[in-house]
């Protein structure tokens, strides 16, 4: 016979046990879980003064000047020679140096009371010329400003400027030389102002967020208008296709059902006898396109490369001037293990000769850029319709590798080169049906151009 009991029904000797059990390990785990309580306490609070003692001593750091730290050394010095020696003289050093100290601090109450302005001549020069900035300071205040210091980053230096005593009202103008030796974009500030007491063993920093930009162009040559080089058509360059509707006439054809009455051309049809209509070679707008090689292994040296981008930038800026439709392409880089399996390509800002120019001051030849037949297979994957295309590279590119750039790019388009090599004399040759002109400086580029050198 089956029984079936209740919870109800267990016995109370069992119950009894349970709880007893269960009463013993709260007991048990009491203690323990004080334990751990008490240590997250303890590391909470160890976390909070390592955290309040590196807040303090980033802020000791940033007022406290070398001098400052010397005096501070030995005052503590003072201080523990006295205590331990008995010294009388440590008594005097050490009093003398806290009394500097305590003298110093009222020189860093309140804020900075200078205001800075930035103000530069211009934003974009070309490589070279004279760049020149000016450094305003002036007191708004009523009351007189002490002396300090201005502290203005530009690109990689640091130019520092000593401020005079200021009285209410008054400015201090301080001429600053910007450095455009070299092609590049050079950043000016923000400023920093310092001010210190009279032995300057505390001071007190501000920094101000004004920050101005400079353009440093590529040097650039006029050179002829682009007609007259590469590009042959100014009305498009005409494709094999035959079409019914546009503006370059072909050739004259019997007429078809659907042709169009107007496009029937009379004189023809009167002598043949039979009706002849116009035919038209399709245009279309010519679009000029300068791929410049960024590839640190197809230059000798950096004047190469400089060469390569004033080059790209001169016919970039007379196609634009010349009111045609231009396209700019750099490589992009990539990690050197992945230059195997991944493409880059970069377009340039082509809306005016001023965002071209700034475009290419920023550019930079890289061992991780893709090489030049990457760059135009890509641009022949993705073409909108290049008309002609000009690719500026260096001496050490493989006239092969360069041959095999011309084919990647779409089939009809005209390509020529203009190979970077400083020590080479000036001259054009052809290459497998790419004229390739040799450029040994960038006034040879104007001179190649005008007598007709680079065209097909």
């Amino acid at each position: 016979m089956s029984r079936t009991r209740t919870r109800d029904q267990v016995p109370a000797g069992s119950t009894r046990t349970r709880n007893t059990t269960g009463t013993r390990t709260e007991r048990t785990d009491a203690p323990h879980a004080r334990v751990i309580g008490a240590r997250l306490a303890l590391a909470r609070a160890g976390a909070g003064l390592a955290s309040a003692a590196s807040t303090v001593a980033g802020g000791l750091r940033a007022v406290v000047t070398p001098a400052g730290w010397a005096v501070a050394a030995w005052t503590v010095g003072g201080l523990v020679l006295a205590t331990v020696l008995g010294w009388e003289e440590a008594w005097v050093a050490a009093i003398a140096g806290a009394v500097l100290l305590a003298t110093a601090a009222p020189f860093l109450i309140g804020s900075v009371p200078y205001r800075v302005r930035l103000l530069l001549d211009r934003d974009a020069v070309v490589a070279g010329e004279r760049a020149e900035a000016r450094l305003v300071v002036d007191n708004p205040q009523q009351r007189a400003a002490l002396p300090g210091r201005v502290d203005l980053p530009v690109g990689d230096g640091l130019v520092e400027v000593e401020v005079p005593y200021l009285r209410g009202g008054a400015e201090h103008v301080e001429p600053v030389e910007v450095p455009a030796l070299r092609r590049g974009i050079v950043s000016v500030g923000p400023a920093v102002t310092t001010r210190y007491d009279p032995l300057r063993l505390l001071e007190r920093h501000r920094v101000w967020e004004e920050r101005r930009t400079l353009y440093v162009h590529p040097r650039t040559v006029a050179v002829p208008s682009t007609s007259l080089g590469w590009v042959r058509d100014l009305e498009g360059d005409p494709v094999r296709t035959l079409t019914t509707e546009d503006i370059s006439f072909h050739a004259v054809r019997p007429y078809e059902r659907g042709d169009a009455r107007r496009h029937i051309h009379w004189a023809s049809t009167a002598r043949t006898g039979t009706l002849m209509v116009r035919q038209f070679a399709e245009t279309r707008r010519s679009l000029l396109t300068v791929v410049l090689d960024l590839d640190r292994a197809s230059y000798a040296d950096d004047e190469e490369v400089e060469l390569a981008i004033s080059a790209a930038g001169s016919l970039g800026v007379r196609a634009l001037r010349d009111g045609r439709d231009v396209e700019a392409v750099v490589g992009g880089e990539v990690p050197g293990f992945a230059r195997a399996s991944l493409r880059a390509l970069r377009h340039l800002r082509v809306t005016s000769p001023r965002a071209l120019l700034d475009d290419l001051s920023g550019v930079e030849a890289s061992d991780t850029t893709v090489d030049l037949p990457t760059v135009t297979r890509m641009l022949g994957e993705t073409d909108s319709g290049t008309a002609l295309a000009i690719l500026v590279t260096g001496s050490r590119l493989p006239r092969a590798q360069l041959r095999a750039a011309a084919l990647h790019l779409p089939l009809g388009a005209s390509v020529g080169a203009v190979v970077c090599d400083p020590a080479a004399e000036p001259a054009s040759r052809n290459l497998a049906g790419v004229p390739v002109v040799s450029l040994g400086i960038l006034d040879d580029l104007r001179t190649l151009l005008s007598r007709g050198a680079a065209r097909r």
